[in-house]
């Protein structure tokens, strides 16, 4: 339904593209906090939740036809719908036999995905009534400051919040305009299971009458709103204690499961840690809940698999949280850091009021924190709510990755802003001279064409700022100026890159990085379980008796295999007589006696198989040590002898069983793949094909282009390179070549053009016409209205191997001036303009 946000008001935020629950959560949390420090002044003000009892059962049919006829719809769209909506019926059995089937003369269909965009044309009829009395005056919203937009009610789905004065007359015209739409529509509210807040500013005796008058229960706060609490006190650790206990929960629920470490990995990863997400979205959770928490998981992570027992089953913690919830490729597991978690799910939040400032709950929170100012200079201001509070640490993750994409540069400060590119600091580096603190961007701009006014820069500003500036690209095809997320493609932000941001930066998880090929590790071939025990092996996670007696546990040290020797990794799974035994048995004594691995410590000769071996040999060495470690724990605990022969075979056959069911492929077969058999095709006759291509010089700080012309025959009609001093990413490089391209051929008067790239980013991007902010999609946006004009422009995606000319030509730019056009064939290019020919 592309018209449903032109049907929808701005109160209702569910199913319209753009709107969000957490809208309507925050704009609920900042009026409640407005309500609750209003302690002076005569006038009161309440906010009122209401529950609609079976609010899609109670639809009357003829309303909905109603609505939709006053919405403009057409009537055949409305004969369709409601030939939707009134062809149900149900059936029922009744001792064991079926009844007639009962027609229902109302309501809308629990699942149907039609149901939800109806329902909430229906509550239109809500939103119009209460707009009416705010228009006649009979009604008035709750103003959270000077400024502020008039909040009236909230709507998601069937979920509604209402607020007015608190006065004797507005809430008998609430009252009123609830038994109008109740009448209408057939909806009934649920006067037990409504609640009424009032502004504190009002006698206790004023707030009871009022509360009887509504016929719901007074509250001291609304409690839970759409999921969130709707006022958060000073005791922010119980009001969110709910989370820990979900999570505890849950962990206790699973303890006569006895997971493996692996099933523990992904129940972590995919039910623990999705648990506070949610609330993570609107709120950033005190630091003593977070390391709670952490601390929870983590003695469920290192807990002892036997827990139906009353024995001390917590288990030797071998790792601190800190040290798990790092990337896999630091030789961690990959956790989360709940910290940078939570900074980076709430930041996402403050995106979408950076990104969207004529929104409802845009409007309110800039009038009520920052009415002179950005969000990224506001200050936390004086009391202020505590959603906001949660928003104002996260906006630390959006500084460091954002930056202005130039239009004019009008709306952009020079010193102020972050806008430049190519470095990791996007600010113009401080202290400067004095003139340039006041400037915006467009006084450094020719004032008839979109371009850096070199003199005028290098006059005004220091000698390390002046090439940061130049640098910065200038395109052409954006249209505003506008904050972007630098650390995507699409420039717009996620939580996955603002999580990354944060640990690299705020959290500092280079600290814990433990050099090694990690990635060599979990890309082994072979059951989650034996990679899990590579990287135990590799962490010193094992609970060998050299290990234990570290942890100050009392044990012997002898080898409980073979009784000889100190157990230590290097013992356990290459020295041991009865674990090179099992390796021949295996078929890896090749590997066991190679001299490349005889390093002393067993991580580093884990790292040396990686590094030499192929994937699926590591996978069968990791389910080798897997069955000998399973052999040594049999041993141990239950006094189980298998044979070396024995342990050896096993895990061979398990390892073949597990890669004939997954069909993985190995990495050390040869073959030849698709892409050596690629070559230049000749364009059909009386089209011409155009190859083009971006380079990027390392050390020039050059961006090139090269693109060349050939005929149906293969013959170069014409080439062209050009190259600029500023830093772009590869895409844009890659869509800056092709509108070039496209210019060129427009310049030359050809219209049957097949152009080629080997970006496939921009092809998808071209195919798929996407729309968006960054300076990429914008120069999409221009090839787009370009084709457009041209209707036999072909775009298509080729390898590089079918590209090496436009590819040549690119690297070869910088030979020649900035800007160049070959009507010869080049030199560097003839060799393979002739072997293209044949």
């Amino acid at each position: 339904m592309c018209c449903l946000d032109k049907c929808v008001s701005q109160e209702q935020s569910v199913f319209v593209e753009g709107r969000s629950i957490l809208d309507n959560a925050l704009i609920a949390t900042e009026v409640i906090h407005a309500l609750k420090r209003k302690t002076q002044g005569r006038r009161g003000e309440l906010a009122l939740k209401i529950d609609i009892s079976k609010a899609y059962d109670k639809v009357d049919w003829g309303f909905l036809r109603g609505v939709m006829t006053k919405m403009g719809f057409s009537d055949v769209w409305i004969q369709w719908v409601m030939m939707c909506v009134s062809s149900v019926n149900y059936s029922v059995l009744m001792n064991s036999d079926r009844v007639d089937p009962i027609s229902p003369g109302r309501g809308l269909r629990q699942g149907d995905p039609l149901s939800p965009y109806l329902f909430i044309l229906v509550t239109e009829c809500l939103t119009a009534l209460i707009h009416q009395a705010v228009g006649r005056g009979d009604l008035h919203g709750v103003r959270i400051c000077r400024g502020a937009p008039e909040v009236s009610h909230l709507l998601f789905a069937d979920d509604c919040f209402l607020f007015c004065r608190a006065n004797v007359a507005e809430v008998n015209e609430l009252m009123r305009i609830l038994h109008t739409y109740e009448t209408a529509s057939g909806q009934q509210v649920n006067l037990l299971k409504s609640e009424v807040f009032i502004s504190r500013n009002m006698s206790q005796a004023a707030k009871e009458d009022l509360s009887r008058i509504l016929g719901v229960k007074l509250v001291l706060g609304t409690g839970i709103y759409l999921g969130l609490p709707s006022m958060v006190g000073r005791s922010k650790k119980a009001i969110f204690s709910y989370i820990k206990y979900r999570i505890w929960k849950r962990i206790n629920s699973w303890r006569g499961r006895a997971l493996s470490k692996a099933g523990k990995e992904i129940m972590i990863k995919s039910v623990l840690q999705a648990i506070p997400s949610y609330v993570m979205s609107m709120f950033i959770l005190p630091a003593s809940l977070i390391d709670d928490i952490e601390k929870m998981i983590n003695a469920f992570w290192w807990r002892s698999g036997n827990t139906n027992n009353n024995n001390n089953t917590k288990g030797i913690h071998w790792l601190a949280w800190e040290r798990l919830a790092c990337p896999k490729a630091h030789g961690s597991l990959g956790f989360r850091n709940f910290e940078a978690f939570n900074k980076a799910m709430a930041a996402k939040k403050v995106w979408h009021i950076v990104q969207n400032p004529n929104s409802l709950v845009a409007k309110l929170i800039k009038a009520r924190y920052f009415p002179h100012s950005s969000l990224f200079e506001a200050p936390l201001g004086y009391n202020p709510g505590f959603a906001w509070h949660s928003m104002w640490q996260a906006r630390q993750i959006l500084s460091l990755g954002c930056r202005w994409r130039i239009e004019s540069g009008d709306n952009i400060r020079v010193m102020h802003d972050p806008w430049l590119r190519g470095s990791a600091n996007r600010w113009v580096p401080s202290p400067q001279p004095a003139g340039v603190y006041q400037l915006s961007v467009r006084e450094l701009l020719h004032e008839n064409y979109k371009a850096w006014n070199i003199a005028k820069v290098r006059n005004l500003f220091s000698k390390d700022a002046i090439e940061k500036i130049l640098e910065t690209p200038l395109v052409s095809s954006v249209r505003e100026d506008k904050v972007v997320w630098e650390e995507e493609r699409d420039e717009c932000y996620s939580v996955k890159s603002g999580y990354k941001l944060a640990m690299r930066y705020i959290i500092g998880n280079d600290k814990y990085h433990v050099v090694g090929n990690w990635n060599g590790i979990w890309k082994a071939q072979a059951p989650h379980k034996a990679r899990h025990l590579l990287w135990r092996l590799c962490r010193g996670c094992l609970p060998t008796r050299a290990r234990l007696l570290e942890r100050r546990v009392e044990c012997t040290l002898n080898c409980p295999v073979c009784d000889e020797e100190i157990e230590d990794e290097l013992h356990i799974f290459f020295r041991c007589a009865v674990a090179r035994d099992s390796w021949s048995a295996a078929g890896l004594s090749f590997v066991l006696h190679n001299a490349t691995y005889q390093q002393t410590n067993a991580m580093d000769r884990i790292f040396a198989v990686c590094n030499n071996e192929s994937s699926d040999t590591v996978g069968r060495v990791a389910m080798l040590l897997w069955s000998i470690w399973h052999n040594r724990n049999d041993k141990l605990w239950n006094d189980n002898v298998q044979m070396p022969r024995q342990t050896g075979r096993h895990a061979f056959d398990a390892w073949n069983d597990w890669y004939s069911v997954h069909k993985l492929q190995s990495n050390n077969v040869s073959r030849t793949t698709e892409e050596d058999l690629v070559r230049w095709e000749k364009p059909a006759l009386d089209w011409v094909k155009c190859n083009v291509d971006a380079a990027f010089v390392s050390g020039s700080g050059r961006t090139s282009v090269g693109l060349c012309f050939r005929d149906n025959s293969g013959h170069f009609m014409a080439g062209m390179t050009q190259w600029q001093q500023t830093v772009i990413s590869s895409v844009e490089g890659e869509a800056w070549a092709l509108l070039l391209a496209m210019e060129e051929a427009r310049h030359r008067g050809l219209d049957r053009v097949q152009f080629e790239s080997d970006s496939k980013v921009l092809i998808e991007a071209i195919h798929m016409q996407r729309r968006g902010n960054s300076e990429f999609l914008s120069i999409v946006h221009d090839i787009l209205s370009l084709m457009s004009s041209f209707i036999n422009f072909e775009v298509n995606f080729v390898r590089r191997q079918a590209n090496l000319v436009a590819h040549t030509l690119a690297r070869a730019a910088n030979s020649w001036a900035s800007f160049h056009r070959f009507e010869n064939i080049p030199f560097c290019i003839e060799h393979l303009i002739f072997n293209e020919m044949q």
